[in-house]
């Protein structure tokens, strides 16, 4: 409080001189009773109580004292001026109690208010920051508004692939599109060395130095390298370096990124670039192998004689990758079971399905018949449960329009699961011999 900081003697002086000045109003109002104490109304109690509740307890004394030492020389003969003495007193401590009381509250008060108003500054900086945060990845989501899905997808769709150069080129075109790399450049790995430029977009040199801080990192620790990863940042040009290893953990194709926008450089995006780039190229080799087989004439025949077969083994491929994706980097994908011993069921599962646009590019679909049963699996690629949900409910109720329009007693049933568990959904229905 304001009067608790000022000194005790500036106090006691204005004190003081307040019951001097009183004393020497009330002797020239009435000689005889200078403190006006045979008054009808005590003015003694009125000037006390000012001074207690303005002062506090320590002033009120002061000023009954000074009070007392005046009126000694004016009522000494006079019967009742111990006990009005007395009584003022009295009034002198409960006004002191009174202000003591008070001000205790006071003080509570303005630690409480001084707290909330540290903690509203501090809540409204983190408001501010959280604000600052939410606008930059709004911003960042705006600009970049693509999915997993929908980026390969577009990749997949805008070229055969045909190449290691021609998907160099429409995968760093793709990065360049949906994610902002404006510098990058893949290379073919051999022997843990850079052995053969196939394409790069942007300012980034042809001969790229091997011994490059962060593309040693890389190569040497076969994953994923950020600028942040290696401590010599001097000794590096490039801010990010993608691996893609084949079945045997073999280094084959390096991605090196050298400018990519700063809204775009996050972990998110990264990821995102990461993935598309290792699953691309993993389609890649896929098309590759089966475009020799193709092209020798005996594997061809068998290709023709057994389809099916030659179906299911891309859908376990790609499985496999995905699952893959999962362990590497949390990304879900999910399957869709469907099981009946109706061969109508059946047949309007397939039709429903080889007709429905709700799958897309990604969307796989196999179907197996395992002891009397027809087994439909659909496989979403980089759908999560929550993002599958509408996806799937638009199937079921497709599946329930056609178990609806069969006979009585044929049924079906439909699940779904996590991709990690297509083994254990194979040997479920006795399919794995």
């Amino acid at each position: 409080m304001t009067l608790k900081k000022r000194s005790i003697y500036l106090q006691t002086f204005e004190v003081g001189l307040f019951a001097i000045i009183i004393f020497l109003i009330g002797y020239f109002v009435k000689r005889t009773d200078p403190l006006l104490i045979h008054n009808q109304f005590s003015f003694l109690i009125l000037w006390l109580g000012i001074v207690t509740l303005f002062y506090g307890l320590a002033m009120g004394l002061v000023m009954w004292l000074s009070f007392a030492i005046m009126a000694v020389m004016f009522y000494i003969n006079d019967p009742y001026f111990t006990t009005t003495l007395l009584e003022n007193l009295a009034f002198v401590f409960l006004f002191g109690l009174f202000f003591s009381n008070l001000h205790r509250e006071m003080d509570q008060y303005q630690i409480q208010n001084k707290y909330l108003q540290l903690r509203l500054k501090e809540l409204s900086s983190a408001f501010f920051t959280l604000k600052i945060s939410h606008d930059k990845l709004e911003s960042i989501y705006i600009t970049q508004p693509a999915s997993f899905r929908f980026v390969i997808s577009e990749i997949l769709e805008s070229c055969e692939h045909n190449t290691p150069e021609l998907s160099a080129s429409n995968t760093l075109k793709i990065l360049k599109k949906f994610f902002g790399v404006n510098s990058a450049a893949i290379w073919r790995i051999k022997g843990d060395k850079l052995h053969r430029h196939f394409y790069s977009i942007g300012e980034i040199e042809q001969d790229i130095n091997n011994n490059d801080k962060l593309i040693q990192e890389a190569l040497l620790q076969k994953r994923a390298i950020f600028l942040k990863d290696i401590e010599e940042k001097e000794q590096t040009a490039y801010i990010y370096a993608v691996p893609f290893l084949d079945k045997r953990e073999e280094i084959v194709a390096l991605l090196i990124i050298k400018d990519i926008p700063f809204l775009f450089y996050n972990e998110d995006t990264l990821l995102k670039i990461n993935v598309v780039f290792n699953y691309i190229w993993t389609e890649y080799k896929k098309r590759a192998s089966l475009d020799r087989i193709r092209n020798n004439k005996k594997e061809s025949i068998a290709l023709i004689n057994h389809h099916e077969r030659q179906e299911i083994v891309d859908f376990k491929l790609e499985v496999v990758r995905l699952n893959n994706i999962l362990k590497d980097f949390n990304i879900e994908s999910r399957l869709f079971v469907i099981s009946t011993k109706s061969q109508y069921i059946n047949n309007e599962i397939k039709e429903q399905l080889y007709l429905n646009n709700e799958l897309e590019v990604l969307d796989q679909y196999i179907t197996l018949q395992c002891n009397e049963q027809y087994i439909h699996i659909i496989l979403f690629p980089f759908l999560s449960l929550a993002s599958s949900y509408d996806k799937i409910e638009k199937l079921q109720e497709r599946l329930n329009l056609i178990e609806a329009s069969a006979q009585k007693g044929e049924t079906l049933i439909s699940k779904q699961t996590s991709v990690r568990n297509f083994n254990r959904i194979i040997e479920e229905f006795d399919c794995a011999k």
